[in-house]
């Protein structure tokens, strides 16, 4: 109870942390084993079989959470993980109590050790799963940070769309480099229904994490209704430049 309380108190911090892991390994299970596998195992069973279910339980409810439109984020993942085992601990308590026992030294005496053999399917499991994990971390796709916007002279992104004719409209467009390595960034600006600010080219060669901006301006000497176009287009060295994305502005010159 008070790992919970600590959890939902001081989210992210070090003391989260610490009470966060071993609920996380260790409680869902033991909580489980108390439930449902008490009777007639042994100590060793009930600390592997504590691990090898809490692991099974994260893997479940992440399932749940992703296939269902709750979602698999971190508030939702911590409240899955408190609400299961608050739960599983109230069904021990108030619905089916673990029995306890007693053991006298003489009958612990009697006992020689050896290897259960739950404890031995579970090591084998917990073994097999944290392969597969592993396996699935090292050749995970992780998502690309890259980005690129429009904003005003002014770096916002609410642009005065209504301009007077004669003025001038000036836009920068950031571009960051989200992905693995450097990358050659080209941008493309146009007029999409008009070619009256013609067709730019810009082309940047990024590093990791970098990010640059690109100003345009444009002089505004003809009224109607009018869209800017902005194409990027990312490579890799030796590979095919891709189109990443679009974005456009409508503006109004009167």
């Amino acid at each position: 109870m008070f790992a919970t309380l600590v959890l939902l108190a001081l989210p992210g911090t070090w003391a989260a942390m610490a009470f966060g892991i071993p609920y996380m390994f260790f409680v869902p299970g033991f909580a489980v084993v108390r439930l449902v596998f008490w009777k007639g195992t042994s100590l060793e069973a009930r600390f592997v079989l504590s691990l090898g279910l809490s692991v099974l339980v994260i893997i479940f409810l992440g399932l749940f959470l992703v296939l269902t439109p709750i979602g698999l984020y971190s508030d939702s993942t911590r409240a899955s993980l408190i609400l299961f085992t608050v739960a599983v601990v109230a069904l021990e308590v108030f619905w089916k109590p673990a029995p306890e026992e007693r053991a006298t030294p003489e009958a612990e005496d009697e006992k020689p050790f050896k290897v259960d053999k739950v404890v031995a399917a579970m090591l084998g499991t917990a073994l097999v799963v944290a392969a597969i994990s592993l396996g699935l971390i090292v050749t995970a796709e992780y998502p690309s940070r890259t980005y690129f916007a429009v904003t005003d002279e002014n770096g916002s992104a609410d642009i005065n769309t209504t301009r007077d004719i004669g003025s001038t409209i000036t836009l920068v467009i950031e571009m960051h480099n989200g992905e693995d390595g450097p990358r050659t960034f080209t941008l493309v600006a146009y007029g999409w229904n008009t070619s009256l600010y013609g067709t730019h080219w810009y082309n940047y060669t990024l590093e990791k994490g970098e990010t640059v901006n690109q100003t345009v301006t444009y002089q505004l000497d003809t009224s109607g209704i009018w869209r800017l176009d902005f194409d990027l287009y990312i490579q890799e060295q030796g590979q095919v430049a891709f189109f990443y994305g679009n974005l456009h502005l409508w503006f109004s010159v009167e």
